[in-house]
């Protein structure tokens, strides 16, 4: 089995004030902080833009270009389909992944049986969480619970093509994580509730603290691998990394 983390990268710097043209700044000093990170497991990056891609390869990262140009749908309206994209194409390269966002960093070395353990659910995994506002408008109830985009496991090229179908049959709405939502509920014929989300959808490894859907109690019976950072919170360490006081992020 070919097997891989991924990460994308999209946009451009000069974001103009636009709020969605800041993820790419955003994500430098995520990447910064990465670079300092003590378990990092190696990924491939697919990546937009060849501005992006030299500087990646600058950073010392793996990286695959897969269009010249940073902005391929429109960011205010279409922006994670970049996403999706790069999830099909890592399906293209590996018989499974895992996408992680940038500030997703791995807290602990990875567990023997990780992979074992991802592939006994179903073939997209991501964490369930609550938002503020109405996202899965097709159900009857519960609608503002969907899977949160920041850690994906997928398996198998033929999910990556179907979320791409999906998100065109959709009316190709901005956020990627209402189609997986949408997927994940037509693989069972509806959805049957957060209790079923848990037996089959939700990933061990990883849990994101807002919009906790599950108890704390169920969720503790994780492993945890995988945690969210902000950089607000870690700014302080990352001046002293580089002031060389702190040899090693230390998680």
């Amino acid at each position: 089995m070919r097997r891989a983390f991924i990460r994308g990268l999209w946009g451009i710097q000069d974001h103009q004030e636009r709020r969605f043209y800041k993820r790419r700044s955003k994500i430098d000093g995520d990447i910064e902080l990465l670079k300092h990170c003590k378990y990092n497991e190696p990924f491939m990056t697919y990546v937009f833009g060849e501005e992006n891609f030299r500087f990646l390869k600058s950073q010392g990262f793996r990286a695959k270009l897969i269009d010249k140009e940073p902005i391929v749908w429109d960011m205010d309206k279409k922006q994670f389909r970049h996403k999706l994209e790069v999830i099909r194409r890592g399906l293209q390269d590996y018989d499974e992944v895992v996408f992680l966002d940038w500030d997703q960093l791995p807290v602990t070395k990875l567990p023997e049986d990780f992979w074992e353990v991802m592939g006994q659910k179903e073939p997209i995994q991501a964490i369930l969480r609550m938002y503020h506002r109405r996202k899965a408008e097709w159900r009857k109830s519960e609608q503002r619970q969907i899977p949160c985009a920041s850690f994906v496991y997928v398996r198998g090229k033929e999910v990556g093509e179907d979320l791409v179908n999906l998100w065109s049959e959709m009316g190709e709405p901005w956020s990627e994580e209402t189609v997986i939502a949408k997927y994940m509920d037509d693989r069972i014929g509806g959805w049957k509730g957060a209790d079923e989300y848990w037996k089959l959808y939700e990933p061990d490894f990883f849990v994101l603290t807002q919009g906790r859907v599950f108890s704390r109690e169920l969720l503790a019976t994780k492993r945890i691998a995988f945690d969210h950072f902000n950089m607000n919170d870690v700014s302080r360490e990352l001046k002293l990394i580089k002031s060389g006081r702190l040899k090693d992020w230390q998680i």
